[in-house]
């Protein structure tokens, strides 16, 4: 959604190039609206804590201001699956882009990381050692038990639910290091190798 810089309203239009529900949009409007849409949306996010800036590079984008608020007590294990598995997606590809490569040979890569079977070896590694913290091993357990539907790829193919819920348990778990210690969840990802500087 776009804020119209003209009227005042708030323009309910996808693209930069189609018309407003009220008006006719110029290239200057649509310029100036863009602008407003960004502003508006970064509201809330400030520059990168020290905890989320890595050898002077941005891990992540910045954490939202979450205002004090308990991340368990106001999200739930699939909310922080969901966010989190942008967040493994993100390490992952950035993991796979050095050494510059051809698109089919990140697409495999990737591909072959965001599997929830590689996702369940990934949690299967963690729960036998020592790297985790009884924190951490507890909202693996959250992330675990939450309850998820089932791709049918999996009923399917007579393979295990727990492989998903394992998935589901690595995914909770990159979501809610990233909002309550991006600094953890890089270490994390380093141990796991998809971490990395951003400059190799």
């Amino acid at each position: 959604m776009y804020y119209c810089t003209i009227l005042g309203h708030q323009c309910r239009v996808w693209g930069l190039a189609r018309n407003c529900s009220q008006h006719s949009r110029t290239p200057q409007h649509n310029l100036r609206s863009g602008r407003s849409s960004v502003q508006a949306a970064v509201k809330g996010f400030g520059p990168a804590a020290p905890s989320q800036i890595l050898d002077g590079n941005p891990i992540l984008p910045p954490v939202p201001n979450l205002d004090g608020k308990d991340v368990r007590a106001n999200w739930n294990a699939t909310a922080l699956a969901f966010l989190g598995d942008s967040v493994w997606e993100l390490y992952v590809r950035r993991h796979f882009f050095f050494p510059p490569s051809r698109l089919i040979a990140y697409y495999e890569g990737v591909t072959s990381q965001v599997r929830a079977e590689t996702q369940e070896t990934y949690y299967q590694l963690l729960l036998s050692g020592e790297f985790i913290t009884e924190k951490e091993r507890d909202v693996l357990r959250w992330g675990r038990n939450a309850k998820v539907n089932i791709p049918p790829r999996f009923k399917a193919s007579g393979k295990h639910a727990e492989t998903y819920k394992h998935a589901t348990a690595m995914e909770c778990l990159a979501g809610y290091l990233y909002l309550t210690d991006p600094q953890r969840l890089h270490a994390l990802m380093n141990y796991l190798g998809l971490g990395g500087s951003l400059s190799t």
